[in-house]
């Protein structure tokens, strides 16, 4: 049982974790007055853990918010919401020491969520010399298209030698990192074969690598060939939008010893914005990329190379995304940087009246200012603007002292 620390904003937010639980709507009427507490939520409870859990939380002035029917022990099990400050969780943690049913455990679990949001190192190590610190604020991660049909530069740098000077110009803008990819997944996108891709992609990644061996390149797919021949042409990064769930890929990111990225998608490329729903948008991904990484570290791959990603556009509706932005602390609790890719998408333009790709970059860069605390790697097309945000945004923060 490992807890996910929620962080809500809203009274609708609350209401609705609240009847995720199966809780009486009541108890929002005395937690109104402690919403600045810290609150986590756990799955899966077994009713008398549930019980046991409310009980010692209550005798130390927090709260653990569980289904109506734990008290009758009429359902199988219990979500619960925990609720209170620091130092009264600290306390019923105390109290959960020597109890049955995993609860001791848990209260492990909790203390360890009360110092931060997230259990990851600051620093990604790994090959000869490769690193990614995410110490001083969030990194970024240039997108380099070669392809005809991507939504906002498709076709723009299908050139190989036009591909490499944009990929050393975000460099010197500001990019840890450059994401080449030579499959565009928009909405409605369909699959590119194995072949084209890596007539693609190997001449721009060989390109790069020789003219900047040190700058760290990520090879954007969901093939094991294409990310194999990537690797061989200087790539040292994986970026799968279908988080390594192909065995042949899980087989190369494990062979390779790289750092990773394990994104959620709902559907694939060609429908996932066909209708798409969910009954707990943010549990929904978290627990999608808590199996992801479960599966990625059961394939032999370290646990430390791993970085996870909402996926927002992919398979999400306009709340969806909106839902993510705000609670994107909460992926910290999986113990893994978070990666977001928000740049130039259609959710934006949407909100701002129908503004194309080429003019969203604006709104991008004030997303990016709001989340830079929660987000380790940005992932941008424009990226000198986003490195204008980022610092602007470290700044105010006070996590950089100017003048």
């Amino acid at each position: 049982m490992i807890p996910r620390r929620l962080h809500l904003s809203t009274e609708a937010e609350w209401l609705r974790e609240l009847e995720l639980v199966g809780a009486d709507p009541a108890c929002w009427e005395r937690l109104r007055l402690r919403t600045e507490s810290l609150v986590l939520k756990v799955t899966g409870l077994r009713p008398a853990a549930g019980s046991i859990l409310k009980q010692c939380m209550l005798a130390s002035g927090c709260d653990a918010i569980v289904s109506r029917d734990t008290i009758t022990c009429s359902c199988e099990h219990t979500d619960a919401l925990i609720v209170g400050s620091p130092r009264g969780l600290e306390a019923a943690c105390r109290s959960l020491e020597h109890q049955p049913f995993g609860l001791e455990q848990l209260a492990g679990e909790i203390l360890r969520r009360l110092g931060s949001d997230s259990a990851s190192g600051p620093v990604i190590a790994w090959g000869a010399g490769r690193r990614l610190d995410f110490s001083e604020g969030p990194l970024i991660m240039g997108i380099l298209n070669v392809t005809p049909d991507s939504f906002s530069d498709g076709g723009i740098y299908l050139d190989p030698d036009a591909a490499v000077e944009h990929g050393l110009e975000m460099a010197g803008d500001g990019a840890s990192i450059v994401d080449v990819g030579a499959e565009s997944t928009r909405p409605g996108s369909d699959g590119v074969p194995d072949p084209v891709q890596i007539e693609r992609v190997l001449p721009v990644i060989e390109g790069i690598h020789r003219r900047l061996p040190e700058l760290i390149i990520s090879i954007d797919t969901s093939s094991g060939p294409v990310a194999r021949a990537a690797l061989d042409a200087g790539a040292t990064m994986l970026n799968d939008v279908r988080a390594l769930e192909d065995p042949e890929m899980l087989s190369v990111a494990s062979g390779a010893e790289v750092p990773a990225v394990l994104m959620h998608m709902r559907g694939r490329p060609s429908s996932m914005q066909d209708d798409p729903r969910y009954l707990d948008c943010m549990g929904e991904i978290y627990r999608f990329l808590e199996a992801a990484l479960r599966r990625a570290v059961d394939a032999g791959i370290d646990r430390r190379l791993l970085l996870v990603d909402p996926g927002i556009g992919f398979g999400k509706r306009l709340r969806d995304n909106l839902e993510i932005l705000r609670r994107l602390r909460e992926l910290g609790s999986l113990g893994c940087p978070v990666v977001v890719g928000h740049s130039r998408k259609s959710f934006l333009g949407r909100i701002m009246g129908d503004v194309p790709p080429s003019g969203r970059d604006a709104y991008t860069h004030l997303v990016t200012a709001m989340i830079s605390s929660d987000a380790d790697l940005i992932r941008v097309h424009d990226v000198a603007g986003t490195a204008e945000a980022v610092r602007l945004s470290r700044t105010i923060r006070g996590l950089r002292r100017e003048g």
